[in-house]
């Protein structure tokens, strides 16, 4: 059973690191599994530049957003935790980053899970500027990958390579164990990484 949430901090951060790190802790998060996505996410990020030709500043905001995705999990037990997720964010105080960079943040964490950004039926994802709206879009649909990579929290798999051709995308892996659930889990949430990317998108398990 999960356990309650901590307290909120009274103690204001001074750097973003410490604000992610009280909000997980108030959370009661799953930190391991929280670093470990991260993690993939960077990867993914890193590996994938020639096509989504983000910056570092972006970079950043994926790593924001992936620490903190599951964090709506602490005000439910019955779904929808993505959007609890975004609430939190949008509230949250971030330092470092600006009221912009924040919502950016909230909007990437409510799409790692369940419908993807819709400007016809998503008022916040709407009310961005388009170049706003490809970020979000590009970094959820990275994050999506990363968190079907540890489906079931057992930190097993890791990003070992991408190929990208003018048709295909293919993820190498290694996992120590066989990963036949955690690439199952992958695939569920990839439509949307292999439409941004404009590839057909496979994913190889290392010998």
């Amino acid at each position: 059973m999960r356990k309650p949430p901590s307290p909120a901090p009274n103690k204001k951060a001074k750097t973003i690191s410490d604000a992610v790190k009280a909000l997980l802790d108030a959370s009661n998060a799953d930190v391991r599994h929280a670093k470990h996505v991260t993690s993939l996410a960077l990867k993914l990020f890193d590996k994938l530049v020639e096509i989504h030709t983000l910056s570092s500043r972006e970079r950043l905001l994926l790593k924001v957003a992936a620490m903190l995705h599951d964090i709506g999990w602490s005000r439910t037990t019955n779904g929808g935790h993505h959007k609890h997720s975004r609430d939190m964010i949008i509230g949250a105080e971030l330092p470092e980053i600006t009221d912009r960079e924040r919502n950016i943040c909230a909007l990437i964490a409510r799409y790692h899970n369940k419908a993807e950004p819709d400007a016809s039926r998503h008022g916040s994802y709407a009310a961005l500027k388009r170049s706003d709206q490809m970020i979000v879009s590009w970094l959820a649909a990275i994050l999506r990958v990363a968190d079907g990579f540890d489906c079931l929290h057992n930190n097993k798999i890791t990003v070992a390579g991408c190929k990208i051709d003018k048709k295909s995308l293919t993820i190498s892996l290694a996992a120590k164990k066989d990963c036949t659930a955690e690439i199952r889990g992958a695939k569920r949430k990839s439509g949307f990484l292999a439409r941004m990317s404009g590839r057909d998108l496979t994913f190889k398990p290392c010998p």
